[in-house]
């Protein structure tokens, strides 16, 4: 019996049931044993056969309409059912067998509202409750129009009074219970809430801490990889050696791109996504997506195309890092789906007002394009557009990169759009509203008249590229065609550069080497081509671009140009140094580096050694990891500064740290870091943490 009810108690009442489920059947059993109940009460008080045969129907109706309302899955159906049985047929023939007793209608009426709320829809509700309405009113109109005449108000008899008083006594502990158990129904589904909720944070926390974990295991290999390609950089190794460790390079940086975006992504679903805005460097932007997508191409033959606008600023107030993952994830995109032709990146601007400009940027290619009844679905999470007709049911990717960047987008106060024509290609576009943190624009070219330049391009479509991008920037110019027209050129011209692709110049190496005095020679390349250069010219990377060709023309450091003169380097060779890190081979790297300008380099592998070397040693400056054991990266800080009575208070420490989540520089700073350096080691981030935090009277420039 025992294991009877149980069954019952799971298949009408049980957790996994819905809400609405649940309270059908439980106003119904509740209206069952109230019909049952008075069954057994009106034939004690009020013993006529029709009575009970009426109740016992109605009791019978309620029954049926909740085995088969279970049964069918068609619960409000038959609740509307029962609605107009107990309000429109039951309490009117017993208004009747009660002597057309007029003070047992209100309860009668509040009972039916109760079924209805609490069953029926907002709208059924309303419907059936105005229907009730007007059937009460007719229910009295006809019991007055039907009243005998020897039988008037007041006549009624002892019994008349118990039946309904009876009746009023039963509906009402229905009414009671009805609502009682409405309650603890939505009690327990709070407490299920509540205990969700709870669960939500556990795992909203433990997603926290695994990326945090994540985030140091995976960048501190990737800080051992490319900090060693630094450093092999700087030996004197061949040019076939130094390009492949640039193609090394590269690709470490694009699969540590990838690594965050993965990261990122991840985050997404707990809408984490935040906003930072600060001063970044626009160019420094630009160039680092354009290499990572140009790795991504590198042995796919698709030409990738830039178009830089050169009034645009170099500095700008935002969110850099977020700019800088809207322009990875609309690019990989494009790379994704584009499986032949050219890909075509464009960034220009529009002015707000004197110091606030719109940044856009549009993403063209020659894809397969988008169906146009699934460009409506392009940003919703985890959606992936069904292309398997298309044999691209392999693409990589996990469907939220374009959700990220429109909720991105969106927190910028910016906008994202999409067009795209299937089969033909797919253009994306954002633009986001920036504030210009200085009056220096992107492109910035002294001595402009004194540079002439000659091109002898194998591709026309570059040589077109690169005359348009000097007559931006009123540089005179001038194409050749053809091997003669270039070596009269060469002899007879005063150029101060020559911009010539690698079929070409080794098609003309030995007279180059003859014959070229006192010029610049660009050799321009693809990121997979390997040059000799022969001491006479340096390499400008595919793509062509606004960007690179300024910085070879003012013989500025850029990703795009190797071999390329580097000035303002400096030494601190009077500097002491402390590396703190766990792993043995991020502190030979971090060192490696660090020894380059001359400094005295002490390194650390826990907490605990780091200080016991500040006790008997004078640092200058401390680079210390976070992820320690036993005394992690702020908890050493917080000992630094006690030390010898808080005589280190002023030291600089800067953390060096593999956490990149969302508001780890933030939290940093806020522990009391002097700066903070993400893994792997950004050279260019070394060198100004140095130049910032180390005494004037330390830095010497070469």
């Amino acid at each position: 019996m025992k294991d009877f009810i149980r069954n019952l108690k799971v298949k009408y009442f049980g957790d996994d049931l819905a809400t609405e489920v649940k309270i059908y059947n439980g106003m119904h059993l509740i209206m069952i044993a109230a019909l049952l109940l008075s069954t057994i009460l009106m034939h004690v008080f009020f013993p006529t056969q029709r009575v009970f045969l009426i109740t016992a129907a109605t009791a019978t109706a309620s029954l049926f309409t909740f085995y088969i309302g279970n049964s069918t899955g068609k619960f409000e159906l038959h609740a509307i059912i029962m609605s107009c049985i107990i309000n429109l047929i039951f309490f009117p023939m017993i208004f009747f067998e009660y002597n057309r007793i007029y003070f047992c209608i209100p309860i009668y009426f509040i009972f039916g509202l109760i079924y209805n709320a609490f069953l029926l829809s907002e709208k059924t509700a309303f419907i059936l409750s105005f229907i009730d309405i007007l059937g009460y009113i007719t229910v009295i109109y006809a019991g007055e129009m039907s009243r005998p005449l020897n039988l008037e108000i007041g006549n009624e008899t002892f019994k008349d009074y118990m039946a309904v008083f009876v009746g009023i006594c039963i509906v009402s502990l229905s009414c009671g219970l009805a609502v009682r158990y409405r309650m603890y129904i939505y009690r327990k589904e709070e407490e299920e809430l509540e205990k969700l909720h709870v669960e939500a944070m556990d795992a909203y926390v433990n997603m926290d801490i695994f990326l945090i974990n994540m985030s140091h295991e995976i960048r501190t290999p990737m800080n051992a990889i490319i900090g060693t390609i630094e450093l092999l950089l700087d030996q004197n190794v061949n040019d076939h050696v130094k390009e492949c460790v640039y193609n090394i390079l590269n690709s470490s940086n694009a699969l540590l791109s990838l690594t965050d975006e993965v990261m990122d992504l991840s985050k997404s679903g707990s809408q984490d996504i935040t906003i930072y805005n600060a001063r970044f460097d626009l160019s420094k932007l630009l160039m680092e997506i354009i290499n990572m997508t140009s790795v991504r191409l590198m042995d796919s033959g698709i030409k990738f195309q830039v178009e830089i606008e050169s009034n645009l600023p170099r500095y700008a107030y935002g969110d850099g890092p977020r700019l800088r993952q809207v322009f990875i994830n609309i690019l990989n995109n494009a790379v994704k789906y584009t499986k032949e032709g050219r890909i075509l990146l464009k960034v220009f601007s529009e002015p707000i007002d004197d110091d606030e400009i719109m940044l856009k940027a549009e993403v063209e290619d020659t894809g397969i394009g988008i169906k146009s009844e699934n460009i409506p679905h392009l940003f919703e999470l985890y959606k992936r557009i069904d292309l398997t007709e298309d044999g691209l049911n392999a693409v990589e990717g996990t469907g939220l990169g374009l959700a990220i960047c429109k909720e991105i987008i969106d927190k910028m106060d910016g906008e994202i759009t999409v067009r795209s024509s299937y089969h033909v290609g797919s253009n994306f576009g954002f633009c986001v509203p920036l504030q210009e943190d200085s009056g220096e624009r992107i492109v910035t070219l002294a001595d402009k008249d004194s540079l002439k330049v000659l091109i002898y391009l194998s591709d026309d479509d570059e040589c077109i590229l690169l005359k348009k991008i000097f007559n931006t920037l009123s540089v005179e110019s001038k194409i050749v065609e053809n091997k003669r027209n270039f070596e009269n050129e060469v002899i007879m011209g005063d150029h101060t550069h020559i911009f010539i692709s690698v079929q070409q110049y080794y098609g003309n190496m030995r007279f180059l080497e003859r014959e070229f005095k006192d010029k610049h020679l660009v050799i321009i390349a693809g990121l997979n081509e390997s040059v000799s250069v022969n001491k006479i010219g340096f390499v400008m990377t595919r793509p062509i671009n606004i960007l690179g060709v300024t910085a070879v023309l003012m013989n500025k450091d850029s990703t795009y140009s190797r071999e390329v003169i580097k000035e303002g380097k400096f030494e601190c060779p009077d500097a002491t140094i402390l590396v703190v890190d766990d792993n043995l081979t991020n502190l030979n790297v971090a060192g490696g580096i660090l020894r380059k300008y001359g400094a005295t380099v002490h390194t650390a592998l826990s907490g605990k050694e780091c200080l016991d070397i500040l006790e008997r040693e004078k640092v200058d400056i401390v680079y210390l990891d976070y992820m320690m054991p036993e005394m992690n990266g702020i908890d050493t800080l917080m000992e630094i500064r006690k030390l010898n009575g808080g005589e280190l208070a002023d030291l600089p420490v800067v953390s060096l740290t593999a956490n990149v989540v969302n508001g780890a520089k933030e939290m940093f700073l806020e522990a009391g870091f002097s700066d903070f350096i993400s893994k792997p080691i950004n050279i260019e981030k070394i060198e100004k943490s140095l130049k910032n935090l180390l005494p004037s009277d330390l830095i010497q420039y070469k």
